[in-house]
């Protein structure tokens, strides 16, 4: 692969990692946890005016770092997930249990 196809690429993968993040931060959190991961994750944002500020808080925009708040957003399933999972095994454990019981 030539170097200038190479770099065409990547921007591209880079632009479609960009409206992937740009969603999930629309889409996916409130206000107030937008602000909560900015307090947190401060040094990964850039912004040039008091606007701008509030226009990402609000969801508009996102000047932060893609890969951060994907990889975030990841683990946050991940826990999310392994959650769900831990309680639908103590229900099922809990119905067992109340089986074994009343057939005794």
């Amino acid at each position: 692969m030539k170097p200038d196809e190479r770099l065409a690429e990547l921007v591209e993968n880079s632009a479609c990692f960009d409206d992937e993040a740009w969603k999930a931060w629309a889409q996916c959190l409130s206000p107030t946890e937008r602000l909560a991961y900015i307090r947190k994750h401060r040094s990964h944002f850039r912004f040039t005016d008091y606007d701008e500020v509030i226009a990402v808080v609000r969801g508009r925009r996102f000047t932060g770092c893609s890969s951060q708040l994907l990889r975030w957003r990841d683990r946050i399933r991940a826990r999310t997930l392994q959650s769900a999972l831990l309680f639908l095994v103590a229900v099922w454990l809990g119905i067992i249990w109340l089986a074994v019981r009343l057939i005794r």
